[in-house]
């Protein structure tokens, strides 16, 4: 099997392995900080995860193409997308609790459940973000936020199953926008 990894080829013995999920882990262990961005197994593009293509032979392959890419460049690029999402989130608790308020439950139900959506996606991007980087998030760790946070879901949910929309208003005008301003002022703090 050939291999050709960002353009240039390697030489056929560099990466030994049955198959071809065994050849990924010696090519992803020997150019380290990287990761497999794309996969070509003669000349048609794979998943790089997916169960047939991982078992795939050694043998059944002619040419394995590869672009590999820097895990910074990935961490930074998730970064900058989490700081763009909140740019959009943010605005979206006040939507909702301003139609809690006025009484409109359907719609502020709909703002609502993107805005649960967007907070579980912010929370795994900012989580690997922050621990590839090893930093603290202004002074407090990433543990602490996400119990705050827990909390922050445990009152909302239980004010949504007791209809208090006034207090579910509350609390994500009071409470959320205010703890994910913080959390968009860290954000910035790390890119720099």
């Amino acid at each position: 099997m050939r291999i050709s990894i960002n353009g240039a080829e390697t030489e056929e013995s560099s990466f030994q392995g049955e198959t071809l999920k065994e050849v990924l882990d010696e090519i992803v262990k020997s150019h380290s900080g990287t990761y497999i961005r794309r996969v070509w197994l003669d000349g048609q593009e794979v998943s790089s995860s997916a169960p047939d293509t991982l078992m795939s032979a050694v043998s059944s392959v002619e040419l394995l193409e590869l672009e590999l890419a820097d895990l910074k460049d990935l961490m930074a690029n998730n970064l900058s997308n989490a700081k763009e999402y909140l740019e959009k989130l943010i605005p979206g608790f006040q939507k909702a609790a301003d139609l809690f308020r006025m009484g409109n439950e359907q719609e502020a139900h709909k703002f609502y459940l993107q805005i649960l959506d967007g907070i579980d996606w912010i929370s795994q991007v900012v989580q690997t973000v922050v621990n590839s980087r090893n930093k603290e998030l202004e002074g407090q760790d990433l543990k602490d936020r996400q119990e705050r946070l827990t909390g922050l879901m445990t009152q909302m949910l239980e004010a949504n199953q007791n209809q208090d929309w006034v207090l579910l208003a509350d609390l994500l005008e009071y409470e959320m926008i205010p703890f994910y301003e913080n959390w968009q002022e860290a954000l910035s703090k790390m890119e720099a």
